[in-house]
């Protein structure tokens, strides 16, 4: 299962996902970030609100980065550290429709939408995946135009359900482009970015399992980061009940 105690890591070119992990280990022994962990997306209905509320929070000012064609999107970069980035997403109204992340509209605190692990072999996973019954896109190209005129390309897969952005998509930056992180301003430092509850293992640790939703209990992502002058802020995702998997025969409803 997705818990708060450790990670399962895997190398962008093995068939497997960088998920967090079911086993036992203790808490102190598990990292703190995923890894391969390439950015986090957080939402909020207006940039430059967004931008504001992000200076005040980490004593640095998000840059532009640019608008997402036929999404209705546009973003703001601040550097994470460690080759990743915060990429704060909102509505492009130079756009005819909200297409991409909906909910970013109706939010009202900056909240962790999405989230993404690099992955050399979109292809391979998309597959691997699959097989095991995890419902995913084929991977698809994606693009942006900087304000200095260049187009950065990648291709992502994503899952069908990815729990309202508490689960990972997976991208692959094409390597005419540089990565976001290079330039992206700030030097904040992300210290921890773990689930609180339990989120379901993708794909499921064996055949014969379906999910169970646990009683009473629910689950969000939570990133700590350092600001400037090491000033600790954090962010979280929207809440989604907690699951495991239990054998299909199991009576536990």
């Amino acid at each position: 299962m997705l818990t708060r105690r450790t990670f399962l890591g895997a190398s962008s070119g093995a068939l497997a996902a960088s998920f967090l992990s079911g086993s036992r280990a203790s808490a102190d022994d598990a990292p703190a970030i995923p890894p391969d962990l390439d950015h986090i997306i957080v939402g909020f209905p207006n940039l430059e609100d967004g931008i504001d509320r992000l200076f005040h929070l980490s004593g640095y000012r998000a840059a532009v980065g640019g608008s997402h064609p036929n999404r209705g999107t546009r973003n703001a970069l601040l550097n994470l550290g460690n080759n990743s980035y915060l990429e704060l997403l909102a509505p492009d109204l130079a756009q005819p429709a909200l297409l991409w992340h909906k909910e970013i509209a109706t939010l009202t605190e900056l909240t962790i939408v999405g989230w993404a692990i690099r992955h050399a072999e979109l292809d391979k996973l998309a597959s691997w995946l699959k097989e095991r019954g995890v419902s995913c896109s084929d991977p698809t190209p994606g693009s942006r135009v900087r304000p200095d005129g260049q187009t950065l390309n990648w291709r992502k897969l994503t899952l069908v359900d990815d729990l309202k952005g508490n689960l990972p998509f997976f991208i692959d930056w094409d390597s005419a482009s540089p990565h976001p992180s290079s330039d992206a301003p700030g030097s904040c430092l992300l210290q921890e970015f773990r689930p609180t509850d339990t989120l379901p293992e993708i794909p499921p640790p064996q055949d014969g399992m379906r999910l169970h939703i646990i009683p009473g209990k629910q689950a969000q992502l939570q990133a700590k980061i350092a600001g400037r002058n090491g000033a600790i802020f954090q962010l979280s995702s929207i809440p989604v009940p907690a699951e495991n998997w239990v054998p299909k025969e199991s009576s536990i409803l």
